[in-house]
């Protein structure tokens, strides 16, 4: 059986987070790789929780079913961290936040290695960040 890999990203509706994983999803395909990722949203539709699940592998997935122990979480917000665990217990957490202290003020100790990346930042300068940010989530999904 193929090891299957599990990313999940959350966002709030108009984060660009299903942008985001498109892009990593295409690229991966590309580089010859099976995909599954399919969204879940909370009841409401403005400024809501959007999470998306995210299986790869190099065999076809048959696993079904929310992305319960992540290996990476992706979170475009921050304040995301306060309450989904399953997100606190990924390997390895890519989160839009300035510092490490912003990440330990709103989730405590996190046990995963924390990559924190200022996108807002970006995002005001009118810098086009969703290249670097794809690079980095699938380099670290396949180099560990």
């Amino acid at each position: 059986m193929a090891e299957v890999r599990e990313i999940i990203f959350y966002g709030k509706s108009g984060d660009g987070v299903h942008a985001l994983v498109d892009q990593v999803a295409q690229r991966l395909i590309k580089r010859g790789f099976y995909v599954i990722a399919y969204p879940e949203y909370d009841p409401e539709r403005r400024e809501t929780l959007a999470k998306v699940h995210v299986r790869v592998s190099k065999e076809p997935i048959h696993v079904r079913g929310p992305v319960m122990n992540p290996e990476i979480a992706v979170l475009l917000d921050v304040r995301l961290l306060r309450d989904n665990q399953e997100a606190l217990g990924a390997r390895k957490i890519i989160v839009n936040a300035p510092s490490r202290e912003i990440v330990t003020k709103y989730a405590g100790n996190v046990n995963g290695e924390v990559i924190n990346v200022n996108l807002s930042e970006l995002r005001r300068t009118g810098t086009d960040y969703s290249m670097g940010i794809v690079d980095l989530i699938i380099n670290t999904l396949l180099n560990g």
